[in-house]
């Protein structure tokens, strides 16, 4: 079954690195598999704050190995703003 959040971030992955969401797996490392660097980082960070409308702080970011590792983030800071 497909997901839209993992769908969405692999897009918005593809939009920065220009690799194809279809060759991205979930356990993808975003720096040696996908080519994310420190500044691509911050572009993504703030795309995926726009468009879920969360925060992610510089520690959580430090974090994030994995393109699950991610979709975990996004999830968990949707669950923490549905409950507030």
């Amino acid at each position: 079954m497909s997901d839209k959040i993992n769908d969405d971030f692999k897009q918005l992955l593809s939009s920065v690195t220009g690799v194809n969401p279809d060759q991205i797996g979930d356990t993808a490392d975003l720096i040696k598999d996908v080519g994310i660097d420190s500044l691509k980082v911050i572009e993504i960070a703030t795309n995926i704050e726009k468009k879920y409308k969360i925060t992610i702080k510089d520690t959580q970011l430090r974090k994030l190995k994995r393109v699950s590792d991610a979709v975990k983030l996004i999830r968990n800071s949707l669950k923490k703003n549905e409950k507030q």
